[in-house]
């Protein structure tokens, strides 16, 4: 009974929530076709159009809902692929047109349930079939609250030996005391904050409020290297950490809003780097972090 009801309950989750509009939004062939485009980016919508043979209205009701979704970006003049529409490309996609394609073979699955071959079919059938799974992947691995992707997070700080690239629209008194002890052990750090995250005068002042975050400032202080050159300010639409070119984690957040949605620990060096250099790109568009400019200029008077 309680398994059915955890079931019942997510059902009715999925139903109210955010991932019942990105299926209804997906659901239009129009928006589907869009959305496939955006792979390589358009940079051209006339183009993109005619391509896709579509009336301008057609065309931008539909990509105006993959933005608002959260599964299109528009960066650089540029419309592109968010980590959770590229997610949604790369796995969830290839995995559903491989499952319709294979309805028969999962259908025996669901009929042998609770029999004794149930297992060594099972694995069997999804190994021909080659269907991505995120949970059993052992290059991704998913973090489903806030607190353990912190925890996650500064596990891979204390771990780094070379170099750390973190993009991030969060301040956490406790990263930034992982982050000082890294530096300390001559780990080279660099920081992007997001703009929203430096404009919230109610997270200044919180900040300002707490004796650990004073403390933890005093000890970034105390890092030899130019702050300002440390740290910059970007538009960033998800926060994620590159940790020695070879193993990442990066977050998404709810469409509708700056809350935790999930997190992945990437243990692969090339999607790792497709960050790495999002991180670069960002990086060289950033400006400077006028909070850490000024705390620079405090530790030289």
């Amino acid at each position: 009974m309680e398994k059915f009801e955890t079931k019942t309950n997510d059902v009715t989750h999925i139903l109210n929530g955010e991932l019942a509009t990105l299926f209804k939004a997906l659901s239009n062939p129009d928006a589907l076709k869009i959305f496939l485009y955006t792979d390589a980016g358009i940079e051209n919508s006339k183009h993109a159009m005619e391509e896709l043979d579509l009336t301008p209205k057609r065309y931008y009701s539909r990509l105006k809902e993959l933005v608002d979704i959260g599964l299109v970006r528009k960066m650089d003049d540029v419309y592109r692929q968010t980590a959770l529409g590229r997610m949604v490309y790369d796995r969830f996609l290839p995995a559903m047109g491989k499952a319709v394609d294979a309805r028969e073979e999962l259908e025996l699955i669901v009929y042998l349930e609770g029999t004794e071959i149930e297992s060594e079919v099972k694995k069997r059938i999804l190994d021909d079939l080659d269907i991505p799974r995120f949970a059993e992947s052992p290059k991704l691995s998913m973090i489903e609250d806030y607190e353990s992707g912190v925890v996650e997070l500064i596990d891979q700080i204390d771990d780094a030996k070379e170099r750390i690239l973190l993009a991030s629209n969060h301040v956490d008194v406790r990263v930034i005391e992982a982050i000082v002890r890294s530096v300390n052990r001559g780990v080279s750090f660099r920081l992007l904050m997001g703009e929203n995250c430096v404009e919230s005068n109610l997270l200044k002042l919180r900040l300002m409020l707490s004796a650990r975050f004073a403390k933890a400032i005093i000890e970034f202080m105390s890092i030899p290297e130019d702050l300002g050159d440390l740290t910059r300010v970007a538009d960033i639409s998800y926060s994620f950490c590159v940790i020695d070119d070879s193993h990442s984690i990066y977050e998404l957040e709810k469409p509708f809003g700056d809350d935790f949605l999930l997190a992945f620990v990437i243990d692969e060096r090339r999607l790792t780097k497709v960050l790495a250099d999002s991180f670069n790109s960002l990086w060289n568009i950033g400006k400077p972090n006028k909070m850490f400019n000024f705390l620079e200029s405090l530790k030289r008077s």
